[in-house]
């Protein structure tokens, strides 16, 4: 190496050291204190109306027939939601869609072709299974866009009619209950709390009822429940999978989803499949169902 390669290397060597001491010092002890947490986010509003203490208010079935009476929806669906009302046969939808909207701006007159619409049978339980009341909420609010379904809401969706009667929040969820009653019975129900409060099942070596978990009132607050909440926080909040109380969870889940839960476990949750026959399964569906909603005949 050359005297002038060595001159070179030790002039960069200082110039780093001059730097390095240049460098301002840092006080570390004006550093704010690390947060060890942050608070949870705030609860998402209810989705059902609430009372005066800010508490979601259940939606009536007895209050929903007369709601489903009043507003002629039997006409349509039939009175007793079989989707054989007097009018059921004759309804269309109202030929209107995107190609007849844009001709309209340039004062061009069409109108698309008028199919048959025919209304919901909600005793098909095919399809009340693979629905949930939010999706049944917002048909009723917004109506069903190209079909008969009018909106009784205050803001109809794009395509959808109106039927020229407006509904408050609470008579719409109270409807809807009326209508999602008819895929259970009394006795359905009944059998449901029955299995629910009753039918022992063996978990880690004991016996427990789905009630010892999820609470009598399905809040989560069983005996194993409380010991659940200390590893969960959702738990703790008393919302959240498995707390049936929770009606924003609830409005939003269908049938089949409780069922496949129960039927095949997840996580903490046992399978009930071969302890349980399907009906029995179904049954306690039914009456999960009654944790948000007031049902004839299901007494707390």
């Amino acid at each position: 190496m050359s005297g002038r390669t060595i001159a070179a290397l030790a002039a960069v060597m200082v110039g780093v050291l001059f730097m390095a001491a240049c460098q301002p010092a840092v006080n570390v002890s004006r550093v704010p204190a690390v947060r060890t947490g942050l608070p949870l986010a705030p609860k998402d509003p209810p989705l059902l109306p609430v009372d005066a203490s800010g508490k979601p208010m259940h939606p009536s079935v007895a209050e929903g027939a007369k709601v489903f009476s009043k507003t002629q929806c039997l006409i349509c669906h039939g009175p007793e939601g079989l989707g054989n009302g007097p009018a059921a046969g004759n309804l269309k939808s109202p030929g209107k869609n995107l190609l007849t909207d844009f001709l309209a701006l340039f004062g061009i007159r069409a109108t698309g072709e008028q199919l048959p619409s025919r209304p919901a049978n909600f005793h098909n339980l095919v399809q009340m299974r693979l629905n949930s009341p939010f999706n049944m909420y917002e048909t009723v609010t917004r109506g069903r866009p190209n079909t008969a379904m009018p909106a009784f809401g205050p803001r109809p969706a794009y395509g959808a009619t109106t039927f020229g009667v407006k509904l408050t929040d609470q008579d719409r969820w109270n409807v809807i209950f009326f209508e999602w009653a008819f895929t259970t019975s009394p006795a359905q129900v009944a059998r449901g709390k029955q299995i629910y409060e009753t039918q022992a099942v063996p978990v880690h070596g004991q016996g427990l009822t789905c009630a010892a978990c999820h609470g009598v009132a399905g809040d989560g607050r069983g005996r194993e429940g409380l010991e659940i909440a200390k590893k969960r926080w959702n738990w703790a909040r008393g919302m959240g999978p498995g707390i049936f109380t929770d009606v924003n969870l609830m409005a939003q889940r269908k049938p089949t989803d409780l069922f496949q839960v129960t039927a095949d476990g997840f996580d903490d949750m046992p399978s009930y499949r071969g302890v349980l026959s399907d009906d029995d399964i179904w049954a306690v569906v039914s009456y999960i169902w009654t944790f948000i909603y007031t049902y004839p005949q299901a007494p707390r």
